[in-house]
């Protein structure tokens, strides 16, 4: 099972058990009317509290998702029993099985098994004598309460199938970001390294026959080679060195893909190439953390740049680092990058709750900071 199936059956699980104070008040209030028209002895009132505890456990089993095959017909066989023992009123109870059931179901099958346990109650609701405005309002309110649950039901599947669709695209992202860093380095090395390799056996058959011409292409394949590490270097500088715009942009792409809301902030000050690019790698760390660790719905990035000093600001409402700052690999190599250019960098819980990374430099570069 996927992260987000289990999330999503940890939500059902979450919301039924939330309604468990509205399902003691729905067997009780029928139980209450019982007693209220009739005199029932000990012995049936041990009995009905039995049938009741007993639906009530059930109830949680079914509500927790284990085996609704057997839970769910268990539910409907003691609500038919109250309902044609007890009182009438007992029918209320057939909307619980039917909620355990479409809130898990996909749209076909539960919408059968509402119109069976509606059926259902019904049945047994008239076979116990019901009157016709208790029978109509019973069975309405589960047919109301089963559709309701169906519909729950149907945006928490709709849910989850979004959040898978975010991670499908945030992975395809990936895989074309990777495509397209493949595609560069080949047509940057494809001719070189093909000349290196020719010039290389070419070397190897002069060798012996004329080593002074084998000495000088054995030159040419060392100048190729410096040529081709230093178009490597180049490439990977290129990718490596981001700018605030385009970390900016990623940051939101991935943090609404994330479903984090983000506020940007700042004055769009141009700054020193240097301090743009500690900043971008800081816009990138915060929005790394806010979509891993935090489970934010709220992000917000603050630039500001005045008085000679640039200072970033990412903040988020998740569950925010209880005690110390996390010292993940990503914040360590942020902390260098920053004192390198004679900034400082704070990170940690928000008073208020959430996290918050500050970030502080020079607007123009100057010695490290000391820690």
């Amino acid at each position: 099972m996927n992260h987000d199936t289990t999330t999503t059956d940890r939500r059902r699980r979450r919301l039924l058990r939330w309604a468990a104070p509205a399902l003691g008040v729905a067997w009780l209030w029928p139980l209450a009317i019982a007693f209220a028209v009739s005199e029932p002895t000990g012995g049936e009132i041990a009995l009905v509290a039995a049938g009741l505890a007993t639906f009530g456990i059930v109830f949680l089993l079914a509500a927790d998702g284990r085996a609704l095959a057997v839970t769910v017909p268990a539910l409907l066989a003691i609500a038919t029993a109250l309902t044609l023992t007890a009182d009438p009123a007992f029918g209320w109870l057939y909307a619980w099985p039917a909620a355990a059931a479409t809130v898990r179901l996909d749209r076909g099958r539960a919408a059968a098994v509402l119109v069976a346990t509606v059926a259902l109650a019904a049945a047994a609701m008239a076979a116990a004598g019901a009157p016709s405005g208790v029978l109509l309002s019973a069975t309405g309110g589960v047919a109301a309460l089963g559709a309701l649950w169906l519909v729950i039901g149907r945006l928490m599947r709709t849910s989850e199938q979004l959040r898978a669709a975010r991670a499908d695209l945030a992975e395809l992202a990936v895989a074309e970001e990777r495509l397209r860093f493949a595609r560069d380095l080949h047509d940057l090395l494809g001719h070189d390294l093909s000349v290196i390799a020719l010039k290389a056996e070419l070397a190897g058959r002069l060798l012996q026959r004329q080593p002074e011409r084998a000495a000088e292409e054995i030159g040419v394949v060392s100048d190729l080679t410096r040529a081709a590490l230093r178009q490597v270097r180049d490439a990977v500088d290129g990718y490596r060195r981001p700018t605030l715009a385009s970390e900016l942009a990623g940051a939101r792409l991935a943090l609404d893909a994330a479903g984090i809301e983000l506020r940007v902030e700042g004055d769009g000050a141009p700054l020193h190439g240097e301090v743009e690019e500690v900043l971008a790698w800081a816009v990138r760390e915060g929005a790394t953390n806010a979509i891993r660790h935090s489970a934010a719905r709220h992000a917000a990035i603050v630039l500001q740049a005045c008085g000679g000093t640039a200072e970033l600001e990412i903040a988020d409402d998740g569950r925010g680092a209880p005690g110390a700052a996390p010292s993940g690999h990503g914040l360590t190599g942020l902390r260098e990058r920053v004192q390198s250019i004679g900034g400082t960098v704070e990170a940690g819980a928000r008073p208020g709750g959430g996290f918050r990374l500050k970030v502080r430099a020079p607007a123009t570069p100057g010695p490290s900071a000391t820690a």
